[in-house]
Parts: structure tokens; C-alpha cells; sequence
């Protein structure tokens, strides 16, 4: 008997010890101050106009930093609350709302899409030496969250690029490949956007509004904003042809037209605070304060790697200099993708998990998830080419400076 109480005792302590270390393991930010100073001294040598970086933790402890202007040539301190040109972070919306129909049981991971969407799947494959054949493979819908459809951008893909749409009377460009079998960054997440409107008998708009956008009170993340928002919008600039001339502003900061075509790979506009309430619901598995916008599993099957034996290596990579994409440093030979984004599977020096999901928009925005070290962090600009050192070096900067206490 004393044996047996002596057992309970100890295995009491080794719970209490293992539930401290865990709470131990989501340690305090550095203070707004030492973030602030240490920030200021880095962009002295940036040309950048306008900034913001946030960081949460499961703790619920909250940095963000803000630097310069949100109209470049205007005295207009940036806020949190400014609005962006987020484009392929549209993508995680899309892929959340995919998964959403999941759950629900309206479409399968890996169904045949064949009879949802001909056309689709009835698009040809355009191959190597410039041939169009039928593809054999079925195209679901996990090809399609993750690149591995044969879906390309034009400004992925050589061939993409001088492919010849005279009398070319599909809605898209060729695939590339046989789904299932490589990985192309491309318009799969659009294809997502047009399965959901399908199925749900709604735009993607609507969608996104009644299923993700008003749940989590993330009133300024839309397709078309309302006149009383469109001043919040930020400057946007590039870099010339190359991507390697001086920052201009790029003219009609304030879009003209009004979107009628939903894509859900990219368009949405959204502000730094609204993005961050998402990455944080995701943290906290799904939950919200006020409910649950996808189940704990599916949160889970969410940071899964998914590509197996394909493999990621972009040594010949397409990309257009002065747009993109140019994956270099960000997309690794170890890498993977899941269901949402990439997977660095190597830890930083930094402290930053391996396991992190993370992605952005072309006009340099940037977001990961590092479940392991319960922290999701992102950054806003707004300047063309993607993957440009002047913001992913800031934000691998700004990473280093909040994981300091958290290493």
C-alpha cells in the first residue's frame, strides 16, 4: 500500500514538474521599449516608408511596432489598424474555408474533383517539350492546397510565361505536370476560391463574411472596401524592372474598380490588427473568444507535412525579377508544405521551431505560426519584388529580438 501511494505521489509531481516546464516554455517578450529601441536602430538603414510587426503569444502578451509613414508623402503616422494589399495571404482564408466544407462533410480531401469541376480538370498538360495531353491523375483538393495540382503562375513557370493564349478557351493556363506528382506555386488556390463558391452557393466574399471574417471581428479585411475605409489604405511601391532600382510609389493607391471576381489566391485588402486576430485563433487551435471557426483536429492536420516524396528543391526555379518569385532563402531544400503553407522543418538560429508554417503576399507581407514556441508574428510593407531583403531581413530581425527571452 505504501508502495502504491508512493507511485501516486510521484507521478502527481512528475505531472505538476511537466505542466510548470510547459508553461515555462511560453516565456515573456522583451519589453515595448527594448523592442522599440532596438527596431529604430535597424531601420536607419532601410529605404522602407512605412512599417508595422506584431507578435503574440499563448500567454495572450502582445508586441507590435510601427515605423513611418502609411501615404508616403504625407505626415500619416502608420497604425496597426491601416489597411494592406495582403495578396496571397488570401490564401490561408481560402484554404481555412476549404477545410471548413471539409469538416462539414460537402467535399473530401481526396476526392475526384472531375464532376464538381470540369473546368478544371478537363485543362490540358502542357510538358516539357511544349506538347498538350490529358492528364490521367484525379485532381482533389488536397493537390490543390498544396501546389501539387500543376497549376502554375505565369511568373512561375517559363513555359507559363510564353505559353500562347490565341484561341486558348480554357479559364486557365495549362498545368504543368500530373497531379501528385511535383510542386508548382501557382493559381491551385484560386481553383479552391471557385470550388468553395460552388459548393457553398455563395461568392467568396460572402463566404469569407459569414464564416471567418465577422467571427473573428475582422471588419476590414475584404475583396472591396467601403468608401469610409478606402483612406486607410497604404502606398505601395516597387523597385524598376529588376527589382534592384530605387523604391517608387506605385500611382492609385485607391483602387478604381470594384472587384466582381473573387480570387482566392490573392486581392484581399486587411489590416495588420485583423490578420492577427487569425494567426491567433490558429494558435489557440481554432478558438476564438467567442467560439471555434474549425475543429482541434483539423487544426492539427492543418501543420502536417503533406508532400512526402516530392521533392522542393527550386535550384531551377522560374521567377520574374521585378515581381516574382524569387523563393531563394525562404523556401529551402528541407522544406514542405501542408495544408495552409510552407513548413520550415529546420529550427532558426534564433529560436524560432522547426515545424513553423509560414507564407505572404507578393507585396512583402509576411506571417508563421511556431505552435512549438506558442508564438505567431507578422510583418507589413508594401513594395514589389516579393521576397525582398529590405522586409524579410527586418522581420528575420525582428523574430530574433522576441524570441530573445524565449529561447
Amino acid at each position: 500500500m505504501k508502495l502504491r501511494n508512493g507511485l501516486l505521489v510521484f507521478g502527481i509531481i512528475i505531472t505538476i514538474l511537466s505542466f510548470k516546464t510547459d508553461k515555462e516554455q511560453i516565456k515573456s517578450f522583451p519589453t515595448k521599449e527594448t523592442i522599440s529601441k532596438k527596431m529604430d536602430s535597424i531601420m536607419k538603414n532601410s529605404d522602407l516608408h512605412g512599417l508595422i510587426a506584431i507578435a503574440v503569444n499563448k500567454n495572450g502578451e502582445r508586441v507590435e511596432y510601427t515605423y513611418g509613414n502609411a501615404i508616403w508623402n504625407k505626415n500619416t503616422p502608420i497604425k496597426t489598424n491601416n489597411i494592406f494589399r495582403i495578396a496571397s495571404m488570401t490564401k490561408l482564408l481560402t484554404s481555412l474555408a476549404a477545410l471548413q466544407l471539409v469538416e462539414k462533410g460537402l467535399i473530401g480531401l481526396d476526392q475526384d474533383l472531375s464532376s464538381i469541376m470540369p473546368e478544371m480538370t478537363l485543362i490540358p498538360i502542357l510538358t516539357d517539350d511544349k506538347k498538350l495531353i490529358n492528364g490521367q491523375n484525379p485532381i482533389t483538393l488536397r493537390h490543390l492546397l498544396t501546389h501539387t495540382s500543376g497549376f502554375g503562375y505565369s511568373f512561375t513557370d517559363s513555359l507559363l510565361t510564353k505559353h500562347n493564349r490565341t484561341n486558348w478557351n480554357y479559364e486557365s493556363l495549362p498545368r504543368r505536370f500530373e497531379s501528385g506528382t511535383q510542386f508548382l506555386y501557382g493559381t491551385s488556390t484560386d481553383w479552391i476560391g471557385k470550388l468553395i463558391e460552388k459548393i457553398s452557393k455563395s461568392s467568396l466574399e460572402q463566404y469569407f463574411k459569414k464564416n471567418i471574417t465577422n467571427s473573428l471581428g475582422m471588419k476590414r479585411t475584404r475583396f472591396n472596401l467601403p468608401n469610409s475605409l478606402k483612406k486607410e489604405i497604404v502606398s505601395f511601391g516597387r523597385r524598376g524592372e529588376n527589382g534592384t532600382k530605387k523604391l517608387t510609389e506605385i500611382p492609385n493607391r485607391i483602387p478604381k474598380n470594384k472587384t466582381k471576381e473573387y480570387s482566392g489566391g490573392g486581392g484581399l485588402y486587411s489590416s495588420p490588427e485583423d490578420y492577427t486576430k487569425l494567426l491567433v485563433c490558429l494558435l489557440n487551435e481554432g478558438v476564438y473568444p467567442n467560439g471555434r471557426i474549425l475543429k482541434k483536429e483539423t487544426v492539427n492536420l492543418m501543420f502536417k507535412e503533406q508532400l512526402n516524396d516530392i521533392d522542393m528543391n527550386i535550384e531551377s526555379n522560374y521567377f520574374q525579377q521585378g515581381l516574382c518569385c524569387n523563393f531563394s532563402g525562404l523556401i529551402k531544400p528541407t522544406s514542405n508544405w501542408s495544408l495552409i503553407g510552407l513548413i520550415d522543418t529546420e529550427a532558426t538560429p534564433y529560436g524560432r521551431k522547426e515545424g513553423t508554417i509560414l507564407w505572404g503576399g507578393i507585396f512583402n507581407t509576411y506571417w508563421y505560426i511556431d505552435r512549438k514556441s506558442g508564438i505567431v508574428a507578422s510583418i507589413y510593407t508594401q513594395h514589389l519584388p516579393f521576397n525582398n531583403s529590405e522586409t524579410t531581413s527586418i522581420f528575420d530581425k525582428f523574430s530574433e529580438i522576441i524570441y530573445t527571452n524565449n529561447n
